[in-house]
């Protein structure tokens, strides 16, 4: 059974790796997210509504510069990192663009290789 497994979960859009499930995530600030990371250095942020998209870049990129808020605040969009959002059919286990007010909407960052966090 073990080799259905990466069929029956979702991938990164970058390196179309497996994702496990989003888990909680408390920021130091005590946020909290649901969201986890990709092998290739992707961070993924999972907003269930698709009415907190704001806020999930927000704690996106946070989570991505290792809690640097700072180095968050000053990076450039498609200059300093790359973002897919995207919609999932859980379904068929596949990501599809996500249009406004999507439910179940995925926001994936991943740094450039030079700014990612140690």
């Amino acid at each position: 059974m073990q080799g259905n497994t990466k069929k029956n979960m979702l991938s990164c859009p970058f390196c179309e790796a497996p994702l496990e499930q989003p888990e909680d995530i408390t920021t130091r600030f005590g946020n909290t997210f649901s969201g986890g990371k990709c092998g290739c250095g992707a961070v993924f942020v999972y907003d269930g509504s698709g009415h907190s998209l704001g806020d999930a870049y927000v704690d996106g990129l946070a989570y991505a510069c290792g809690g640097d808020w700072d180095k968050a605040w000053s990076l450039v969009p498609d200059e300093d990192y790359e973002v897919r959002e995207l919609s999932a059919d859980t379904r068929r286990n596949k990501f599809h663009e996500a249009r406004r007010g999507s439910k179940s909407t995925y926001l994936f960052i991943r740094l450039n290789k030079d700014l990612k966090a140690g």
